[in-house]
């Protein structure tokens, strides 16, 4: 479509106004856009959506580039959150949809609590594996009857 202005260049640029319930649209290419009264105050909407001008920021930890972080559309490292920041910022919501991370691994800590905190049935089938990888099948069976034994207590426990 071309500019409703000038005639001339591709429209890149669609202006609606509604007012007093009548709509009207105007296309025009960025030049026109940004000759236009309307436009002043919003110069910064013309160039939404482009990509971040060439910049010589450098990661001092990893090295990585803006132009790198743009392309490969992840951080090289920690300090690059802190380093492009600025520029940044647009990119992450517009990939990630956020510019929070959100932790989806569980803390070490809680990994070696939770390993912890395994009940004598549990360790006892751990046990039964080991036992049937090993090809110990007469320990595998002294294992297996120590767990029927302890279920069929909890399941008495649990009935009283």
């Amino acid at each position: 479509m071309l500019c409703e202005k000038c005639g001339k260049n591709n429209a890149t640029v669609m202006y609606t106004q509604i007012i007093n319930g009548q709509k009207s649209t105007l296309n025009l290419c960025s030049g026109c856009a940004s000759g236009e009264s309307i436009f002043h105050n919003y110069g910064s909407l013309l160039n939404f959506g482009a990509r971040p001008s060439a910049n010589n920021t450098v990661c001092p930890v990893c090295r990585m580039t803006l132009a790198e972080f743009s392309r490969k559309g992840r951080m090289g490292c920690g300090e690059c959150y802190n380093t492009f920041r600025p520029q940044a910022s647009s990119m992450l919501k517009k990939i990630h949809g956020t510019t929070k991370h959100v932790n989806t691994a569980p803390p070490t800590e809680a990994l070696k609590e939770e390993k912890a905190e395994k009940s004598p049935v549990e360790k006892l089938r751990d046990e039964l594996q080991a036992a049937i990888g090993a090809e110990n099948f007469e320990e595998a069976a002294i294992i297996r009857d120590k767990i029927r034994s302890l279920e069929k207590e909890t399941q008495k426990g649990d009935a009283q």
